[in-house]
């Protein structure tokens, strides 16, 4: 009888504690029901060590309602739902599981309502608990017959796929390296491969194990190129262009240089270049399609500007392609300003001139140069020739022949008194440059190294009236910080006269200061003067600047930087205690070709202080 009873206690107790139980959990959801409709105010995470807040709300659908958004800018506010809370509740746990937290929990731990102003603040409660990390990696290759080559597979594999063994686990990283994969045979000649993946969890240690299953078909072989688009340039240069031929074994990567040999070109808007590949049938050979679309085969561009140093400025640039359906191109450039009133150059310019990374160009010029410290006009001859290493890396060396007119008479020792008022002179040499461009974007870099560096050699051997060299380089690295943007910029120069008097052209002299250079100072303003304050620039030169950038609203950009530098007189000699100072900040309007620039420097450490305003389009450095 007593076993009866102790029997219906238990029974009538565990009923009432699960109807309890029930009864609460229909209180508490029915809250959360009824507060369907009201404005979320807030909401308050705990747990999350590993993630920002606002990284894991960029997740969800609810937000926090934000007063400037929601009352100035008239956006709608976000109102609670209780399934949208649910939805959100898992795609944050989702979240936690992909980036290897395999056993987070995420809950909602209470709800505060405020009735009067009908307003809900959530609390939502993470345990993240420790994550999985990878342990082991391999590689299942299969159906290669050759063990030869499976063993090259195998080390190209080893070599870019990055080791992951102890750090956490990410679902992203893993289809990151199934699609390198998948590149990889693809442009090794499997055209058609599967590649998947296979994890083995090891509880005790926390650990996962990641075998990636590769089942690569037939090696597959280019097939016939048609060429489709073409109007003006011959379908004999663009084949000449293809790094493939019909039976070679196929490759991604040749048909990814076939693009780059075909923008090379500079005669193409699009080169669309696709394998025909068809995965159901495994199509073998491989048929490639070409569609190109030709830039205009006669271009006319005006520009119209303003900058605080060149004024009002106007150029004109006219172009053609083509004409007998080769590579060629003829350009015509003109342009106005204060500093320069006049330049007009013509150019031929001959790409792929004796191979495809090879160019050739004949630039007759006149121009008139306005500078502070001087005011030439000069007519002259350029023939550069162009070798391209990579995407990123240039040189250029060019022969140079000009007449140069001397209009201002300087004040100076070194200078060579002319009989007349105008001076006459030549000049004759070779320019070297070299360029290592790895920067991203171009227009306004962000990240990336800049690398300029040049020799110049004028003299008597050339048929020129004076005898001296010029070397320079220029060094920039850019360096992303979340949403900062560091800039720095190094710049050195000497220049060496073979000449007993030592006199070097006034066009071809070192000057500092102004907008692109020490901005606490107006153009030209740094080094050696006349009497009359005219600059008189100088054989060596040492410029450096750091700016700093971060985003504001809208398009705009705000900057703070710190310049430095000077001039001098004598050749490789760059006393540091003499550099001037300034520091200055600016805003940029961003847009497709460059940056709208206002910047407000002032000197350091300078008696005769003087703001300087510059407005210019493009970033300083």
């Amino acid at each position: 009888m007593p076993q009866r009873t102790n029997k219906k206690f238990f029974k009538t107790f565990f009923q009432s504690r699960i109807f309890l139980m029930l009864l609460l959990l229909s209180i508490y959801f029915s809250g959360l029901t009824a507060q369907n409709g009201y404005e979320i105010r807030k909401i308050t995470i705990t747990g999350n060590r590993t993630f920002e807040k606002s990284e894991l709300l960029k997740k969800t659908t609810l937000h926090e309602s934000n007063w400037i958004k929601y009352r100035i800018f008239k956006k709608e506010p976000v109102i609670f739902n209780e399934k949208l809370l649910e939805t959100d509740l898992e795609r944050i746990t989702r979240f936690y599981q992909t980036e290897g937290f395999l056993f987070a929990s995420v809950q909602l731990d209470s709800i505060a309502i405020n009735h009067k102003k009908q307003t809900v603040d959530l609390f939502i409660e993470i345990d993240e608990k420790a994550p999985v990390n990878f342990g082991n990696i391999q590689f299942d290759i299969q159906n290669i017959g050759s063990l030869e080559r499976k063993d090259s597979l195998l080390k190209i594999l080893q070599q870019r796929i990055e080791p992951k063994k102890g750090k956490r686990f990410r679902d992203e990283q893993v289809y990151k390296d199934e699609s390198k994969i998948e590149n990889i045979f693809i442009n090794n000649g499997y055209a058609y491969v599967e590649v998947e993946h296979q994890l083995e969890l090891l509880l005790d240690s926390n650990l996962t194990n990641l075998i990636y299953k590769i089942q690569p078909h037939d090696i597959c072989f280019f097939g016939k190129t048609e060429i489709t688009g073409n109007k003006y340039v011959k379908e004999k240069l663009i084949r000449q262009q293809l790094a493939y031929k019909e039976g070679e074994i196929f490759s991604t990567g040749k048909l990814d240089k076939t693009r780059k040999h075909l923008f090379d070109l500079q005669l193409f808007r699009v080169a669309s270049l696709q394998a025909q590949t068809d995965a159901a049938n495994h199509t073998n050979p491989i048929p490639v399609k070409l569609m190109i679309e030709e830039i205009p085969h006669w271009n006319a561009e005006i520009g119209l500007g303003y900058g605080t140093e060149d004024q009002f400025r106007a150029f004109l640039n006219l172009s053609a392609h083509s004409l007998w359906g080769d590579a060629s191109r003829f350009n015509f450039y003109a342009k106005h300003s204060a500093l320069d009133p006049y330049y007009l150059s013509l150019s031929w310019i001959q790409p792929q001139f004796l191979s495809k990374n090879t160019s050739f160009q004949i630039n007759p010029f006149l121009r008139r140069q306005a500078e502070p410290g001087f005011n030439v006009r000069t007519y002259g001859l350029n023939l550069p020739f162009g070798y391209s290493f990579s995407e990123k890396a240039n040189l250029s060396l060019r022969y140079y022949l000009e007449s140069v007119k001397q209009y201002s008479e300087p004040d100076s020792p070194d200078f060579i008194n002319p009989e007349s008022e105008n001076y006459l002179y030549s000049k004759s040499g070779l320019l070297a440059t070299f360029q290592y461009n790895h920067t991203y974007p171009q227009v306004s870099p962000e990240r990336g190294e800049l690398l300029n560096i040049g020799a110049k050699f004028n003299g008597y051997f050339f048929g020129g009236d004076f005898d001296y060299y010029k070397i320079w380089i220029d060094g920039r690295k850019y360096v992303q910080a979340g949403d900062f943007n560091l800039a720095v910029r190094l710049m050195a120069g000497s220049i060496l006269s073979s000449d007993k008097a030592g006199y070097i052209p006034v066009e071809d002299r070192f000057y500092s200061g102004g907008s692109n250079s020490v901005r606490g100072w107006s153009r030209s303003a740094l080094g050696p003067k006349r009497e009359d304050g005219t600059p008189l620039g100088g054989k060596s030169i040492l410029e450096s600047g750091v700016e700093i950038r971060h985003p504001l609203f809208w398009l705009l950009e705000g900057a703070i930087f710190l310049d430095a530098g000077n001039v001098w007189t004598s050749s490789f000699h760059f006393p540091v205690n003499d550099l001037a100072y300034s520091a200055g900040a600016g805003v940029r309007i961003k847009t497709p070709v460059g940056a709208i620039r206002l910047d407000v420097s002032i000197p350091l450490w300078n008696e005769k202080k003087s703001v300087q305003f510059f407005l210019n389009v493009g970033q300083a450095f």
